[in-house]
């Protein structure tokens, strides 16, 4: 198990690489799965072009709002990319943090039109029920789009227990501590495919968002 603490993430201004306004911070790539999951902050006033990427992605809302097609998202909503659909703008009044996770290239092309298609979703998380997990309650936000990768919300109360089975997930909101390191917002922990479930403690109630690439 590796543990990425957000005090820690090297920052790269995406200004001088693609001329968009805002910085990334990788929390994880692996390239065998192509699988990479970034934080990226955009400034108050920020605007992501309409755009389109070879690869898919389900980007989650953290902090603030975002302004798509006239709809407001706000914190765990997520923006599904799919793969060579031209989708955007994106507008963040407020500034906005996200935690993206992409599988295949991030590289983009700016576009003016939209195509005639349109598989891109917005996802409420409001309209999305909590369910009974084992010892924890689970809200799945992504099953399908971004190629294997489920996307879920987790909600634990105080307490330890070990994780169900996962790849990678962000401390959303709370902290936990793991192997003895305390974990706190926006710090990530992922795990390899087939490790021993690692246990946790959580000293107040917490969400975590996690990654799980579905077996086929």
């Amino acid at each position: 198990m590796q543990i990425v603490k957000y005090d820690d993430l090297e920052w790269e201004d995406r200004i001088n690489v693609d001329n968009w306004p805002s910085k990334a911070g990788t929390y994880y790539d692996d390239r065998q799965s192509e699988l990479c999951i970034r934080l990226i902050d955009y400034a108050f006033g920020a605007v992501e072009p309409r755009h389109v990427h070879a690869g898919c992605h389900a980007t989650t809302l953290l902090k603030n709002h975002a302004i798509v097609d006239g709809l407001t998202l706000g914190p765990l909503d997520v923006v599904l990319g799919p793969s060579n659909e031209p989708h955007g703008p994106l507008e963040y009044p407020e500034g906005c943090n996200l935690l993206s996770a992409f599988v295949g290239s991030f590289f983009h092309s700016e576009v003016e039109k939209l195509s005639g298609e349109k598989q891109y979703r917005l996802i409420q998380h409001k309209t999305i029920p909590w369910e009974k997990g084992n010892g924890c309650e689970i809200k799945t936000l992504v099953d399908r789009g971004v190629g294997s990768l489920v996307v879920q919300a987790i909600r634990f109360p105080t307490d330890t227990c070990h994780l169900p089975d996962y790849l990678g997930a962000l401390v959303v909101e709370g902290a936990a501590t793991i192997a003895g390191k305390r974990l706190k917002a926006w710090d990530f922990f992922h795990t390899d495919e087939g490790a021993a479930p690692e246990e946790v403690r959580f000293d107040s109630e917490t969400v975590l968002l996690t990654h799980t690439m579905r077996v086929k």
